[in-house]
């Protein structure tokens, strides 16, 4: 079958073909833009803090804590949390943590939107969630990661 009959019996799978194959070749012609990986930054690298990671909060509901990422070292024991609900909503803030108790990495203590947390003698990650109550029912919330390092 010549070329001619080809791209008249099969128009899209040809032009898909001519599509792939100067897309393949134009990988070789010693051109990276566009193509070139994402460097490693001295601070990714030094916060052993992944590429890919999301720079955001996990929430629902239009509560939000700044920062999301808690990181506790022995020159910065203690960060405060601060939280922002939905506005003009009138309710509390629960909060539960997987910091405390036998874990001892972390305490979080305060209310409303002004949360402190400090170090405890355990190093590792936990979670702090901040779950949002109005009238008596769960609209929202925000989970914290922390890391006691």
């Amino acid at each position: 079958m010549v070329l001619s009959q080809c791209l008249s019996v099969r128009p899209f799978a040809a032009l898909a073909s001519v599509a792939a194959a100067a897309a393949l070749l134009a990988g070789c012609g010693g051109s990276q833009t566009g193509f070139a990986p994402q460097a490693v930054t001295q601070s990714n690298a030094a916060t052993g803090a992944s590429i890919m990671e999301p720079d955001h909060c996990k929430y629902a509901g239009g509560v939000r804590a700044t920062p999301c990422r808690v990181q506790l070292t022995a020159s910065h024991p203690v960060v405060t949390v601060t939280l922002r609900t939905p506005k003009g909503s009138k309710g509390s803030i629960v909060e539960h943590d997987s910091c405390g108790g036998a874990s001892g990495m972390a305490t979080i203590s305060g209310s409303d939107t002004s949360w402190q947390v400090t170090a405890g003698a355990t190093l590792g990650t936990c979670f702090a969630r901040f779950n949002y109550f109005n009238n008596d029912q769960k609209v929202g919330w925000v989970r914290v990661k922390i890391q006691n390092q």
